[in-house]
């Protein structure tokens, strides 16, 4: 097992046994933004994981990171050890763990881990995107009134109209529109074809590294809303090519 993938199992496992004990939860930045003692310690085993095979590496980390951008280096680790924790801390199974490697800003390597139903996703650049350990490509081709949808809500207040807009807009157009309440999840989902597009604002480096290139590497296309997709920038559009045009104007013209 690669020492990405392992790494993701362990805490994956981790969080797990934390679900059969009666958690500590308290809030971050709002009421649904929230922390629990399984994130801090599912994130120290990580860590401790991947120090064994790269001990020089830099670590961007959900819990405790203060830092205002995405560290330099040969080797920088950006993790989000529970990503869905509003959904753990209710027991809940729609949570993954979430590791992306970078090197010198490009994500080259990503492992998701999805511990409930045992799904392991992992890409490395240029080689392709795997669910356990087998080759995943979403080839769907629907219309845009045939796909279904998936997004979520921004921690940040200030987008919280916005984000509210852009599900109406696209309700109408599209099946439906999905909120599962993880952004690593939610991009697996659309690499393995169980989502078409999907869209969000307000992100964190943390919860979409991993995801885009295992979409990537799946044949989805990702950018930003204004332009190329961007760790920093917060926003995300990603979605199979039959639909992405489409799914992209209707956001920009909010």
């Amino acid at each position: 097992m690669k020492p990405i993938c392992e790494a993701a199992k362990m805490a994956g496992e981790m969080a797990m046994d934390f679900l059969k004990k009666e958690l500590s939860v308290s809030t971050k930045s709002m009421r649904a933004d929230v922390v629990t003692q399984a994130d801090v310690e599912c994130q120290k085993i990580i860590v401790e994981a991947l120090k064994k095979y790269y001990p020089e590496a830099i670590f961007m980390l959900e819990e405790g990171f203060e830092g205002m951008s995405i560290p330099e280096g040969e080797t920088v680790f950006v993790i989000d050890p529970i990503d869905g924790t509003l959904n753990y801390s209710h027991s809940l199974p729609y949570f993954a763990v979430s590791i992306a490697m970078l090197n010198f800003g490009k994500i080259v390597e990503a492992a998701v881990y999805i511990p409930w139903s045992d799904e392991m996703f992992y890409a490395k650049l240029g080689e392709g995107a795997f669910m356990n350990y087998k080759r995943i490509v979403n080839r769907r081709k629907p219309s845009i009134d045939r796909s279904l949808l998936v997004t979520g809500w921004p921690y940040d207040e200030t987008k919280f109209n916005w984000a509210i807009r852009s599900v109406e807009k696209l309700a109408g157009l599209c099946q439906e529109v999905r909120v599962i309440g993880s952004s690593a999840l939610e991009l697996c989902y659309l690499a393995q074809g169980r989502f078409d597009g999907y869209w969000e604002v307000g992100l964190k480096p943390w919860d979409v590294a991993a995801g885009v290139l295992i979409a990537r590497e799946a044949g989805i296309i990702v950018e930003g809303l204004r332009g190329e997709f961007n760790l920093e920038s917060g926003e995300i559009v990603a979605a199979v090519p039959s639909i992405f045009g489409q799914l992209k104007s209707a956001l920009v013209s909010l």
